[in-house]
């Protein structure tokens, strides 16, 4: 592809096409720098789109990308209805051997809906030879100056509406803020800005400073290697998952969460997901905050910052069990737990979810429970027995003195009254 649209200053050009800036950064003639792919503080390397100029790549040359970063290849197909790009077939196969999605670009020269149609034809011919199919991702890349003739709007609506009518459905945009507002493209027919791939190429590409996140893909540099490749490359930022096989939580412009939303092939997720050492809930690729959840069959609970929690837990007034051993479900609660009730400093006994009455074996003695809430000094009847608990609830053993009377619970760890 072929839009530049960086303003640099250049100071001098050697005969070999090189540029130095006045901040000794190295560019190409064209005025786009030279940048290394995987350097520290560049934008992400998600896509990369080739043609004729990059010869034959290898499984191993698209390895290497992947390696740094890269999830999609976007492969020229044709142009006009009279050229296709002799390395293409190498290119695609070998891209998904290297299990990278692959999309496909149409470079367009139509003028009018008629020729746009044929466009559309020579394209889709071409990529149903090459394997594609309804679901991949076809692209019109709309930057030649023959394309800004007549109602450029329609013309683009011709071309994409005999895409879809020849059955692929996933159809996209390529161009850039100076042809969108030469001709006064009007990107409505196709979905909008989410669905249209920008080149802009800023003077000094960065993290800190990711530009048209209102787009579907951002194109920021034309002259980026990758180690162990031979040539340069365009590589892009996919902030949908519109090219490529975008997964984890990815920073996408989007309005909640600082603008990251999390990922699945490509697509907006919808479940439970871990990061940074803990689950988190997603809702069409936004964490979700504080609320019950539902997957696999069982109810979980993320909290404000919606992370799954674990452990006894005391939400609107309940107590419930998540466990403590990394599975975060919610089970029956069972022990002396912490539920807030104003007795013993809010601990009652739970058995399976119910307060319980009776004996319970705690901290090496049995303790007498009343819907939940240990007794203290008192007679209790269980098992067809008679027991006595002290002032602190424990069931007493041995002879014991009780309203001036002595008794008998034994010293066999039986507890009742003989």
């Amino acid at each position: 592809m072929n839009l530049k649209n960086a303003l640099l200053t250049l100071t001098a050009v050697t005969v070999f096409g090189v540029a130095v800036s006045q901040s000794g950064v190295f560019v190409s003639a064209d005025g786009v720098p030279y940048v290394t792919a995987g350097q520290a503080g560049l934008p992400r390397t998600d896509v990369v789109d080739v043609s004729s100029y990059q010869g034959d790549l290898s499984v191993q040359d698209f390895q290497n990308m992947k390696n740094q970063g890269v999830r999609g290849i976007v492969v020229k197909l044709t142009e006009s209805t009279t050229y296709q790009n002799p390395n293409a077939v190498t290119q695609v196969n070998n891209a998904r051997a290297a299990g990278l999605k692959v999309s496909a670009y149409h470079f367009a020269q139509f003028a009018n809906p008629d020729e746009a149609r044929q466009d559309a034809n020579y394209f889709a011919d071409r990529a149903y030879q090459l394997g594609f199919n309804g679901s991949d991702l076809m692209v019109d890349d709309l930057e030649a100056s023959r394309t800004k003739s007549g109602n450029v709007t329609d013309n683009a609506r011709a071309f994409n509406d005999q895409l879809h009518a020849r059955g692929f459905s996933n159809t996209g945009l390529y161009t850039g803020p100076a042809y969108i507002q030469a001709t006064n493209l009007d990107t409505s027919f196709i979905g909008g800005s989410s669905h249209v791939w920008i080149a802009s190429y800023p003077y000094s590409p960065s993290s800190d400073h990711m530009w048209n996140t209102n787009y579907g893909m951002w194109q920021w540099s034309s002259n980026v290697s990758f180690p162990g490749v031979s040539g340069r490359f365009d590589v892009s930022t996919d902030y949908t998952g519109m090219g490529s096989n975008l997964t984890g939580y990815i920073y996408d412009g989007s309005s909640q969460n600082g603008g990251y939303r999390w990922y699945e092939n490509g697509q907006l997720f919808t479940g439970f997901r871990y990061y940074m050492g803990t689950y988190y809930w997603f809702v069409d690729g936004v964490r979700q905050n504080a609320g019950w959840r539902q997957a696999w069959g069982y109810s979980y609970y993320t909290d404000d910052n919606g992370r799954a929690v674990q452990g006894i837990q005391l939400l609107g007034g309940k107590v419930y069990n998540f466990g403590n051993d990394g599975t975060y479900y919610a089970r029956p609660v069972t022990g002396y737990v912490y539920d807030g009730s104003p007795y013993n400093g809010g601990y009652r006994w739970y058995e399976n979810d119910q307060l319980f009455t009776g004996f319970r074996y705690y901290m090496g003695t049995y303790y007498w429970f009343v819907d939940g809430v240990r007794q203290n000094a008192g007679w209790r009847y269980a098992w067809g027995y008679t027991y006595w608990t002290d002032q602190d609830g424990r069931a007493v053993q041995g002879y014991q003195n009780i309203g001036g009377r002595s008794y008998n619970f034994g010293n066999d760890g039986t507890y009742y009254l003989r």
